[in-house]
């Protein structure tokens, strides 16, 4: 079982030529809806891998939210009722791939949940997105004297360590586009922090290094990216890579092998609209890595 905490929202997405400047226009040209956040994205990529989840987080503070989550094969018997405006992510996605987010009710999220709804179950994972805010800590901070596994997403802020495994992104922290200097600020973080780290870079690959709660050690260094046949969204894909370290974690896969079959899945992720819309189905995941053998190696 992995335990998923985090966001839970509604998807709104729009796909424009380009964003506009200040005071200027552009067309919309297409829009689909969905389930989103970043809770939701990692628990259906891990149930449609076969996975046991639980998904938690905060109340949707909406009936027709509450449904959308069960269509897709998501209980919400975790999540606190709420009355209040369901959150929403507007997401504006260019030809390029490249989406830019706006939230709605995101600030209020941490006082929509419940961390007592969260199940602890020693040896197992959980997995905390950062939205939450002190909430989101507190899990976190619970689940790991509890004696859970915990993988964290996006902690960046100068709090104490509580985690087995981190993962952020260059829309965060660091440098977009510099591998080398992306290198030494997860060389600085892994000294000051300890554990695991993991620092995406979209079509650039990641850096990852540190060492991790069951004996495997390996310095920070880059690893390149599996490619994606065609990039049409990558709303969601660093939530489509911790779903895949996840499912290789919870059943004891080496971490090479976890670390090749987490960016193959969030590169193909890429293919389609939507953070969840089209997720990679496993059989697809392993075909991209046989594919490139000398990518594969590059992970060893």
């Amino acid at each position: 079982m992995v335990v998923v905490y985090g966001t839970v929202c509604r998807d709104r997405m729009h796909g424009v030529s380009r964003l506009p400047e200040p005071g200027g226009y552009v067309e919309i040209d297409w829009q689909r809806e969905s389930v989103g956040g970043e809770a939701v994205n990692t628990a259906l990529a891990l149930q449609s891998w076969g996975q046991n989840i639980v998904l938690c987080g905060n109340s949707t503070g909406s009936p027709a939210l509450d449904q959308m989550l069960e269509s897709v094969g998501l209980s919400t018997a975790q999540l606190p009722p709420g009355d209040h405006p369901e959150p929403i992510c507007d997401i504006y996605v260019t030809p390029d791939g490249q989406r830019t987010m706006f939230g709605i009710g995101f600030r209020e999220m941490g006082d929509h949940s419940d961390s007592s709804l969260v199940p602890v179950s020693p040896g197992q994972w959980v997995t905390v997105d950062s939205n939450h805010g002190e909430a989101a800590w507190s899990v976190a901070r619970r689940s790991q004297e509890a004696g859970m596994h915990v993988y964290v997403e996006d902690f960046v802020d100068d709090n104490p360590r509580c985690w087995d495994i981190w993962q952020s992104s260059t829309d965060w922290v660091a440098h977009r586009g510099d591998i080398q200097r992306n290198v030494r600020w997860l060389e600085d973080w892994v000294a000051t922090k300890g554990a695991f780290a993991i620092l995406s870079d979209g079509a650039n690959g990641f850096v990852a290094g540190g060492e991790t709660s069951f004996g495997d050690c390996r310095p920070v260094r880059h690893y390149p990216p599996f490619p994606c046949p065609q990039v049409v969204d990558s709303t969601g894909a660093g939530d489509v890579f911790r779903a895949g370290m996840l499912l290789g974690l919870s059943q004891g896969w080496e971490l090479s092998k976890c670390l090749a079959f987490a960016s193959a899945a969030g590169s193909l992720n890429c293919r389609s609209v939507g953070a969840n819309l089209g997720l990679p189905a496993e059989s697809d995941i392993l075909a991209l890595i046989r594919a490139h053998p000398e990518i594969a190696r590059s992970y060893e």
